[in-house]
């Protein structure tokens, strides 16, 4: 089909995912989980793309003809799905999250799961979804799916955004709050949803005793504002401004879906993702919930320093959320952080969560009483790049001639490959998608950065950024 990638399917609407081709996923899917369990239960939610309920009902539709239950949960984020499938005591048998992430509003996709929010990716069982798919029967009114959600009142101090399942957002609520440890008292935080899922999370934070300042909170799929996407600086420049003119001692962005997070400190400086990973890893390890804490290998180093000074031990993993979360339940992690913002959590089901990052940036704020600046400061030891991107239409043969000219350093292919020395490191990955190279450089000084950046650009080439 071409829209399913490594971790999901994404695709244009309705060129290339239109309610055809989500009612032949759905029953891919149903088919599926049902090589292991006869009438799964799945549990379906959306985000506020215009497409989504076009795509969910064909979706439901599609899980019905190849005989699985659909629970319609409504509007969510991917987190509350992955809440719903393994939270609840009547677990279901798989889940499915209807978005797009932080891609354009053109764009819609589907996220899965299997029980106990095990995710599912092309090496996991989404290769096998696809050729099901394919065999999809033609669509019969029998088979018609009726979505129902839950919109009765509820009494909670937390009203349930608009058209969002009460039940399920009730009981996400009171798993969420099972997470709260010691709350700054009257912090003042800024919040850009950029128009995503997320914005169902102001009340929350309100709820804590928080002041927060909002903006792009309406859940509206066009993205009227700018592109849900966190990692980009250029969509952090309103917060940005938000955090000076609010005078915040912390800000949040959020994606599209709400499943990564991105920091902002009392400066309106951006935080490395990376120093988040390395706060809250020694501030589970300090709390005794475990002895390991994950890590995605363009990390930089201060992160391994960090877990193992705080006596755990650090594990390194290639990028993408299916190998970090194999590998959280695999060792048994307390928790793991990825460069992209996404953060996961033993206690979570070792599921992403941007709403328990923020929850544990505020705890660990709030049990020091010092500003988030503070708390990372002992973290910012080495000099980065960043990724950056190199047009290389071979990647294999690139890595080949890397690993020959850089012979003499600490070599590993995990993910690319990777080059240690004593004072600076690099990897290198190839896109899934393009016919580039990301390159992740660090190094003891800035002077050093510049050196051996201009050093790997004559093996490299020209910058595509």
């Amino acid at each position: 089909m071409g829209i399913f990638k490594a971790y999901d399917v994404r695709g244009l609407y309705p060129e290339q995912l239109n309610a055809a081709v989500a009612y032949r996923i759905g029953f891919g899917f149903a088919r599926h989980l049902a090589e292991d369990t006869a009438a799964p239960k799945v549990c379906v939610g959306m985000d506020a793309r215009p497409s989504s309920p076009v795509l969910v009902q064909a979706f439901c539709d599609g899980l019905v003809a190849g005989g699985a239950l659909p629970q319609f949960i409504g509007p969510c984020t991917t987190p509350m799905v992955y809440w719903a499938v393994a939270g609840r005591q009547d677990k279901a048998h798989g889940g499915a999250m209807i978005t797009a992430s932080h891609n354009p509003a053109r764009y819609n996709g589907i996220k899965f799961c299997r029980e106990d929010a095990i995710p599912i990716s092309a090496s996991s069982g989404l290769a096998e979804i696809e050729a099901l798919a394919e065999g999809a029967p033609a669509p019969q009114a029998q088979w018609k799916s009726e979505l129902r959600i839950n919109l009765e009142p509820y009494p909670g101090d937390v009203p349930a955004p608009l058209g969002f399942d009460t039940a399920i957002w009730a009981g996400y609520v009171q798993h969420l709050r099972r997470f709260v440890k010691r709350m700054p008292e009257g912090l003042s935080v800024a919040v850009d949803s950029a128009n995503g899922m997320g914005g169902a999370y102001l009340g929350f934070l309100r709820g804590l005793g928080l002041k927060v300042h909002a903006i792009h909170g309406e859940m509206d799929g066009t993205f009227p504002n700018h592109e849900a996407n966190p990692s980009k600086l250029e969509n952090l420049q309103e917060l940005s401004r938000l955090v000076r003119d609010s005078n915040s001692s912390l800000g949040i962005a959020l994606d599209g879906d709400a499943d990564r997070a991105v920091f902002i400190d009392e400066h309106a400086t951006p935080v490395g993702q990376d120093m988040i990973t390395a706060l809250l890893g020694t501030e589970l390890l300090r709390r005794g919930k475990g002895g390991a804490v994950l890590y995605d290998l363009r990390s930089s180093r201060a992160v391994a320093e960090a877990v193992e000074a705080a006596g755990g031990r650090a594990v390194r993993e290639r990028v993408g959320h299916s190998f970090m979360k194999a590998t959280m339940r695999k060792v048994g992690c307390v928790f793991g952080g990825e460069l992209a913002g996404h953060y996961y959590f033993k206690d979570n089901f070792y599921a992403d969560s941007a709403i328990l990052a923020v929850v544990e940036v505020l705890n660990a704020m709030g049990r020091a009483s010092e500003p988030l600046s503070e708390l990372v400061k002992p973290y910012k030891k080495y000099f980065q790049t960043g990724e950056v991107n190199f047009k290389v239409e071979d990647p294999e043969a690139l890595f080949a001639k890397v690993a020959d000219t850089f012979k003499d350093g600490k070599i590993d292919h995990l993910d690319g490959i990777t080059v240690q020395y004593d004072d600076w490191w690099f990897n290198l990955r190839a896109s899934n998608t393009e016919p580039l190279v990301r390159l992740n450089l660090e190094a003891a000084s800035r002077e050093q950065l510049k050196e051996k950046f201009e050093v790997l650009a004559t093996v490299l080439g020209k910058s595509e950024d």
